[in-house]
């Protein structure tokens, strides 16, 4: 496939509301491809009860059941304290430990054999060579480009707007939104979750573009407003990078199909709709204000004239998945 070795895990790695799900779903469409959403950070505490995107149970489903046994096959030990080991080592407050740790400390040796042991499973029930995590956490991605050499990391940007916007529709929605873990409640005024919001996309978008320098074959910064504009291309991109062949998801995209829903543990409704196609559209942010936007630009403004959100990418995409009327 060109530039890049064959791949057996690939992990996205960047902030939510990006447009993550409806790209992991594409490439899902590849019949070399398991993407089960967020893999990693799906395994929180009530995750047995939570209903996958194809509308099974978690506790009821063959796959993930098969999953189950095959982990416990390879590593000797019990499933449910695994994942949880591997879902409080995701976040953002591990960081600084997954830089600094070394890959003889015990940690790491159990962290790297559960993870592995995990995509494994996963890549041998579902019969796919390769498992995409869609988890985005960047604790997991330094552990992955450290400890994984199997890994490679997929950097998925999207316009620091679209994503503010995306998360103020849900702070609107929700009256609260979370910061490591800690709940704040929120009635009129945004400005807070909009600039948390703003300074994290700065904040990883910096430290991915430097892991991106260090590990030059094995991380790939893809846009959001790309996927929209040419998503055969960007396909072509990642086809190259990851050395797989995305043919599937080109056709899928091309002819406008109906998107095959997966084992995924977590995604918005569109995700866990049966009938849901690629369709962008272009759209401006709806949910900020003037004065949201200018604290974007404030927060944002070295990384978005970088990625170009200042000039070709400042016409933003919108909607790029919509459920198919009856």
């Amino acid at each position: 496939m060109g530039e890049g070795s064959p791949t057996r895990y690939l992990y996205i790695v960047g902030r939510g509301h990006s447009g993550s799900t409806i790209f992991s779903m594409l490439v899902g469409e590849s019949p070399n491809v398991a993407s089960d959403g967020e893999i990693v950070i799906g395994f929180r505490g009530d995750y047995q009860a939570k209903r996958c995107a194809n509308g099974e149970i978690f506790a009821d489903s063959p796959f993930w059941s098969a999953v189950k046994s095959a982990f416990e096959a390879h590593t000797g030990g019990h499933f449910a304290e695994a994942v949880e080991f591997l879902n409080r080592r995701a976040y953002y407050s591990r960081v600084p430990a997954r830089l600094l740790a070394s890959s003889e400390s015990p940690g790491v040796v159990e962290t790297k054999r559960s993870i592995e042991a995990l995509y494994d499973s996963i890549a041998e029930v579902s019969a796919r060579p390769v498992v995409l995590d869609s988890s985005k956490e960047l604790s997991t991605a330094i552990f992955l480009l450290r400890h994984v050499p199997d890994a490679k990391l997929i950097h998925f940007v999207r316009s620091p707007f679209g994503v503010a916007d995306s998360y103020v529709k849900r702070v609107k929605s929700a009256k609260s939104f979370h910061v490591f873990w800690m709940r704040f409640g929120v009635q009129r005024h945004y400005f807070l979750p909009v600039v948390i919001s703003a300074l994290l996309w700065t904040i990883e978008s910096v430290v991915c573009e430097l892991l991106r320098l260090r590990y030059p074959t094995r991380v790939m910064t893809i846009h959001y407003e790309d996927l929209c504009d040419r998503p055969i291309e960007l396909l072509e991109r990642v086809e190259r990078f990851a050395g797989i062949s995305l043919h599937e998801s080109k056709a899928a995209t091309h002819d406008g199909r109906i998107l095959q829903p997966s084992h995924a543990l977590s995604g918005n409704r569109l995700m866990r709709s049966a009938e849901t196609v690629f369709s962008p559209k272009k759209g401006l942010p709806r949910h900020l204000t003037a004065f949201d936007k200018a604290s974007v630009i404030l927060c944002t403004f070295p990384m978005m004239l970088a990625y170009g959100y200042l000039g070709r990418r400042a016409i933003k995409s919108g909607v790029v998945m919509r459920e198919v009327a009856h």
